[in-house]
C-alpha cells in the first residue's frame, strides 16, 4: 500500500451536506460510468445521497489531492426503527438486529476515482471516516458478485452475516459487519 502525503481528508456532517452534494454526485457518475448497475443513474443515486445526508449523525470524509477529488465515504448510525437487517437471509438473531442509534454505523458509500484505485486511498478514507466513532460496530452492503471488493473488506476485518435484496430491482448484496476499530488522530486530516 502506498502512503499519501499529498492527500488531504476533510470531514463533513449533516450541516455541510448540501455544499458537497454535487461533488458526491460527480464522483459517483465517474465511478459508475458505463456500468449497468441499477443505482448508476445520477437521479437515482441523488435520492440515496439526499436520504443519507438527511439522517441524524450523517458523516462524510472527502479526500483531495491538491484541488482534485480522489474519493469519499459516508454513512450514518442506524436508528431504532431501521429496516437495515430485516431482509438479511438467513434471518439474524433479534439481539443482533437491535439498534439504539448508537450501536451500529452504516457505511453507505465508499468510492474512489479510477486513478487512485489500488493505492490504499480507499482504506485511508474508510479509516478516517470511522476513526473515533462511538458505535461498537460498522456495517455495509456490497454486491454479492463483486468478489474482489468483498475480499478487500474481509482483509479489513469485515465478516459477512448474510445476503439481502433491500428493495425490488436492487442487486443481491452481502451484509458485512466490522467490530470496533482502534481510535486515534490521523495527521492527514483537515477538520472544518
Amino acid at each position: 500500500m502506498t502512503t499519501h502525503p499529498e492527500l488531504s481528508l476533510r470531514h463533513y456532517g449533516q450541516a455541510q451536506a448540501a455544499g458537497i452534494r454535487e461533488l458526491l454526485l460527480d464522483v459517483h457518475d465517474e465511478v459508475y460510468e458505463g456500468t449497468d448497475d441499477p443505482l448508476a443513474p445520477r437521479d437515482v443515486f441523488a435520492r440515496f445521497v439526499d436520504s443519507w445526508s438527511g439522517k441524524e449523525g450523517f458523516a462524510c470524509v472527502v479526500a483531495h489531492a491538491r484541488a482534485e477529488p480522489v474519493g469519499y465515504a459516508y454513512g450514518a448510525p442506524l436508528g431504532p426503527a431501521t429496516t437495515w437487517w430485516g431482509k438479511v437471509e438467513p434471518a439474524l438473531h433479534t439481539e443482533f438486529m437491535e439498534e439504539t442509534g448508537t450501536r451500529t454505523f452504516a457505511l453507505s458509500e465508499l468510492m474512489v476515482r479510477s486513478p487512485w484505485r489500488g493505492t490504499g486511498a480507499s482504506r485511508l478514507i474508510h479509516d478516517e471516516l470511522l476513526r473515533g466513532r462511538p458505535e461498537e460496530r460498522v456495517t455495509l452492503l456490497v454486491h454479492k458478485e463483486h468478489a474482489k471488493v468483498r475480499a478487500l473488506y474481509e482483509s479489513w476485518g469485515y465478516a459477512s452475516v448474510g445476503e439481502a435484496q433491500p428493495f425490488a430491482g436492487a442487486p443481491v448484496l452481502c451484509a458485512m459487519v466490522l467490530a470496533r476499530w482502534p481510535s486515534g488522530p490521523n495527521p492527514a486530516v483537515t477538520q472544518p
